[in-house]
């Protein structure tokens, strides 16, 4: 998984090349150069990039990602444990996020306690951001 925006990373799809490789995108490595240092990413969606080993740190294995790296994406399964943490964390909302990142299947496991206190959790922290503030200064 690509943890890091690269609008300068050059990948390739067939006949089509373009720039840009961001946070979020998943793929397979399909080469490994040893000599070079280097490896090859093919993206789910075709795209082809080489990394360098100035690069390797943007990429992390995925088979195993936070709730919050998931966001954005889907997957045909998604095994989600859940044990107990903090009550501002182990909300409804996360639980909702897990869930709907799988297209056809749901393995949750933990404490059927946790996931209870999960759905009865509907508390949305409140983001102090100034967003507001700042969108309007530009009027």
């Amino acid at each position: 998984m690509q943890v890091r925006n690269n609008y300068d990373l050059e990948w390739r799809r067939g006949g089509e090349t373009g720039g840009g490789v961001f946070n979020g995108d998943i793929g397979y490595i399909i080469a490994v150069d040893r000599r070079e240092r280097a490896l090859t990413v093919e993206f789910d969606d075709g795209r082809v990039a080489e990394y360098d080993e100035s690069l390797l740190d943007d990429l992390e294995l995925a088979y195993c990602m936070s709730v919050h790296k998931s966001q954005g994406s889907e997957f045909e399964a998604v095994v989600l444990p859940l044990i107990s943490g903090p009550p501002m964390l182990m909300t409804r909302n996360l639980l909702y996020t897990a869930v709907t990142r799988a297209r056809r299947l749901v393995v949750i496991v933990g404490r059927e306690d946790c996931v209870r206190a999960m759905v009865d959790n509907n508390h949305i922290a409140r983001r102090y951001s100034a967003l507001d503030r700042r969108l309007g200064a530009g009027r």
